[in-house]
């Protein structure tokens, strides 16, 4: 996926403005039936929460061992637990059979 989608130029004279599109990239059609789309959301959610998750506990991590030393050790529990309530609460609540939830 290109990180331009389309370019559109506008002409104006005097009061009346005109907008041309130049260019557009093809977008890709997702192969799923309509049956399974909401599924398939619900899983790309609970994968991106997975992402969340990882990089929110890297950076809890590196901040606890810039605290104090073997200050990763110390807080690795409180680490991993906050890290998985953010991700929770960011991306997979928003997912479609969680979306019933309240915060955490």
């Amino acid at each position: 996926m290109g990180l331009i989608r389309r370019i559109t130029v506008l002409n104006r004279s005097g009061k009346t403005t005109q907008a041309v599109t130049v260019y557009r990239a093809p977008r890709k059609r997702r192969r799923t039936s309509p049956l399974l789309r909401p599924l398939e959301r619900a899983a790309r959610r609970l994968v991106r929460a997975q992402i969340v998750f990882g990089q929110e506990a890297l950076r809890r991590h590196d901040r606890s061992n810039r605290r104090r030393r073997d200050g990763w050790l110390i807080d690795a529990p409180a680490n991993l637990v906050e890290s998985g309530r953010t991700a929770f609460n960011n991306e997979t609540r928003k997912a479609v059979p969680f979306r019933l939830l309240p915060k955490v």
